[in-house]
């Protein structure tokens, strides 16, 4: 057959397996006509069908022995011993043990790597943390500080007034003596 048309070796089977249909059964058929290395490709996988319908067709069975696996098992066990000299078996191990020493130097250095950052994210996060309250705590205590000052003055000097602070002080005076007798009960109790 001429280079411009190759032969189609990959339509031999859907020609055996009747999938070609129209045009292009024709143009197959037409080529193998005209082809003898496709024509006897076509004969070899021809016979090849008709033994393997013929081996299949035959109804021979064949009786394997109770312990077959077990027996399959011990060989192939056994039958690797004395394959491998002594000398093979010992650079094998130095090798695996090689190797075993490279891959935990190079896990251990990724895993510190990534532990010690772990740690600067984790510190880090706890000072901004630690930061961020104690600015909350001194900026709510100089709050306090500040309003308690504005409305003492408001209260006690511009009204020129001291019985409110005769009063406040009363109160404070109460509230120490109420907190000292609470103490003093819960050392009791322990």
């Amino acid at each position: 057959m001429s280079s411009n048309h190759p032969c189609p070796s990959e339509q031999i089977a859907a020609y055996l397996d009747a999938e070609l249909d129209g045009s292009e059964l024709k143009a197959f058929e037409q080529h193998v006509e005209g082809c003898q290395a496709c024509r006897n490709e076509l004969n070899a996988h021809r016979l090849l069908l008709c033994e393997l319908d013929a081996a299949m067709s035959q109804d021979r069975e064949v009786a394997a022995p109770a312990d077959f696996a077990r027996i399959v098992a011990a060989h192939a066990e056994t039958d690797m011993r004395g394959v491998r000299s002594r000398t093979e078996h010992r650079r094998a191990l130095r090798f695996i043990v090689i190797l075993a020493l490279a891959a935990f130097s190079l896990l251990g250095a990724s895993t510190s790597d990534s532990l010690i950052s772990a740690a600067r994210v984790i510190s880090r996060n706890v000072f901004a943390l630690a930061s961020f309250t104690w600015t909350a705590i001194y900026d709510t205590g100089a709050s306090v500080v500040v309003i308690s000052r504005v409305l003492s003055r408001k209260a006690f000097i511009e009204t020129g007034s001291l019985s409110l602070l005769v009063v406040f002080l009363a109160l404070a005076v109460l509230l120490l003596s109420g907190l000292i007798a609470s103490y003093h009960r819960g050392r009791a109790i322990e």
